[in-house]
């Protein structure tokens, strides 16, 4: 995108600042690969790829020779916004690199790549991925997998509910959100894209929209409703 797309989209005082959902968000924190915008007064935040103006650059011979000299936190920066390289011709080598030289964390954030990208192979990576990660949230994977339309995808997400709907954590109270809800949410959104009848899911439907956590229950009419009209 140019200058003038971004100007167009977030506003002509980007980048010192965007305008998302109505609301002005002052830069706050520019690294080498994002800029992070946050209003304090709304607690709003964003996050704009350096790589969608090009303001940012990498080939997969230049990822090579620095991954490994990388912090933790510039690894995963990369991870979360190296989707806007998805058109260069060496992205899926930069992907198959990140793979085998990743762990729990980056595997999220590229997890939707990997779909778009090997959607046969990349569902028993994703599927492996989702069965050893130990990550506070795993609705990337869940949404990953489903996305690859492999045939075992459904079998794997129900899978995933049973045992999130199992988990002793998944009605408590968080200041923020409850992620354990949260992934279950997301099963259910992706089964029900996947071909599931609706009825078959509206008891969990139900107790989820009336979580503790105000913001689960919001998630859950926010993804659901079209599903539900008396979610609406």
């Amino acid at each position: 995108m140019n200058a003038n797309d971004l100007k167009e989209s977030y506003g002509e005082e980007y980048p010192a600042a965007v305008i998302f959902d109505g609301v002005r968000l002052p830069l706050q924190r520019e690294t080498r690969f994002l800029r992070n915008y946050y209003s304090s007064e709304h607690k709003l935040g964003y996050q704009i790829s350096r790589f969608m103006d090009g303001t940012a650059s990498m080939t997969v011979a230049q990822l090579q020779s620095e991954w490994a000299r990388w912090e933790e936190h510039e690894r995963l920066e990369f991870c979360q916004m190296s989707t806007w390289l998805h058109e260069q011709p060496d992205y899926p080598d930069m992907l198959r690199f990140i793979m085998e030289h990743s762990g729990p964390r980056e595997w999220s954030a590229i997890a939707l790549d990997v779909a778009g990208q090997f959607p046969v192979e990349g569902f028993d990576v994703l599927l492996r991925w989702l069965r050893s990660s130990q990550t506070k949230s795993r609705g990337n994977l869940i949404q990953a997998i489903a996305y690859t339309k492999h045939p075992g995808a459904e079998a794997v997400l129900r899978q995933e509910l049973r045992s999130l709907w199992a988990n002793s954590f998944l009605w408590n109270d968080d200041p923020f959100i409850n992620w354990v809800a949260h992934d279950a949410t997301t099963c259910i959104k992706h089964l029900l894209e996947l071909g599931a009848a609706p009825a078959e899911f509206e008891t969990e439907v139900r107790r989820l929209s009336e979580h503790i956590c105000s913001r689960n229950g919001d998630l859950c009419k926010g993804h659901l409703s079209k599903y539900y009209a008396w979610l609406k």
